[in-house]
């Protein structure tokens, strides 16, 4: 499924919050900014105005993302690789969640929405997004990274449907290499997600509601002369009971649920062809610490969980700095999870964020 976050029953400017930053960052485009941009930005900017078109979500949260990210789809330079100093990596992605069935505790499936005879069948689970992510190079070692995603989840059972949209947690992180030696590199990673005061109580759930901090070691090869590369990433994710930065719709009913750790593994394995086209396929586990009888709950998500997810997916240099890609995958196996398919389109850009005559003036 795709990252969570949003308020349920509210198109997006219903929130005061997401009302003033929308008429904020209109404000703020209106202004000709793209004569302070290098050309490749401004063309991005023109992108994300495309974007706000063509999926309907408010320009004005894709310009209070990017403002976020100064402060979940990866970038080409993932697996220990930081940016060189003063370069920044961009992708806006739209990405597709859909569950036919879920898996139980023990690992079987089922239908999850099912009431008696009455079935849906017809992708009862459903996740849309919208995804910025950012990263920036600020020493040779030091890349900081920064992701918000802008989400609509969707629940539909025999008798209803129930949508949720809205502005997801805000993720922020830090990579350091502490290791770099021919094609070998290893760097440590810390992230930090933090909910942007949605509800957690509601149905569909669009976030767990608590702050999550997670620790990682991220390594990667090259096998230059070959045009190709290879990673691998082991990380711990603690969820503490920390629900300050979230709220309840139900204010008279605590809920602060008990979110096991996890524990993830993930391996990327990429060779580009023709100096253009980039082949990837990866491989993604996640277990929590602790596991239980309870089965799936479309209501809540899971305090525990386990799935393993394999994919494949082509990103294409398209012109100067900018590419665009493609990423599927699926989860052949899980336990208290969905038994999704997930489908991520992004067009990326990757230069030094201001001209340098700009800088001077």
């Amino acid at each position: 499924m795709l990252p969570h976050g949003a308020t349920y029953g509210a198109s997006l400017p219903d929130c005061p919050m997401l009302l003033f930053l929308y008429y904020f960052i209109i404000l703020v485009t209106s202004f000709p900014i793209q004569g302070y941009l290098s050309r490749e930005v401004a063309c991005f900017y023109l992108f994300a105005k495309c974007m706000h078109q063509l999926f309907r979500f408010p320009l004005a949260l894709i310009g209070s993302s990017l403002c976020l990210a100064l402060v979940t789809p990866q970038s080409l330079l993932a697996g220990g690789w930081p940016q060189e100093v003063g370069r920044t990596f961009i992708k806006i992605t739209f990405g597709s969640s859909s569950s036919n069935t879920v898996y139980r505790f023990d690992g079987k499936t089922k239908y999850p929405t099912d009431n008696g005879g009455a079935t849906v069948r017809d992708y009862p689970l459903a996740d849309r997004g919208l995804v910025l992510y950012l990263e920036h190079g600020v020493t040779s070692d030091l890349t900081l990274i920064a992701d918000v995603a802008l989400k609509r989840s969707i629940i539909t059972s025999p008798l209803e449907q129930r949508t949720t949209e809205g502005v997801g947690d805000v993720g922020l992180s830090a990579r350091y290499r502490f290791f770099s030696s021919g094609p070998h590199v290893l760097s440590g990673r810390a992230d930090f997600s933090l909910p942007t005061g949605y509800r957690r109580d509601i149905t569909p759930p669009l976030g767990n509601g608590n702050l999550n901090l997670s620790l990682s070691a991220e390594y990667g090869v090259s096998f230059y002369r070959a045009p190709a590369y290879a990673t691998a990433t082991l990380g711990y994710r603690m969820r503490p009971s920390i629900y300050a930065f979230s709220s309840l719709d139900d204010e008279s009913e605590e809920f602060e649920p008990d979110y096991a750790d996890v524990v993830t593994a993930e391996a990327e394995v990429g060779y580009r062809l023709f100096n253009r086209f980039l082949v990837t396929g990866s491989i993604r586990y996640l277990r929590t610490t602790r596991s239980d009888d309870n089965d799936f709950d479309v209501v809540h998500p899971p305090e525990t969980e386990q799935y393993l997810k394999v994919g494949g997916g082509i990103a294409v240099s398209v012109w100067k700095n900018f590419a665009i890609s493609a990423d599927l995958s699926a989860t052949p196996s899980g336990k208290k999870t969905a038994n999704s398919r997930d489908l991520f389109i992004g067009i990326s850009w990757q230069g030094r964020l201001f001209d340098s005559q700009s800088n001077q003036n």
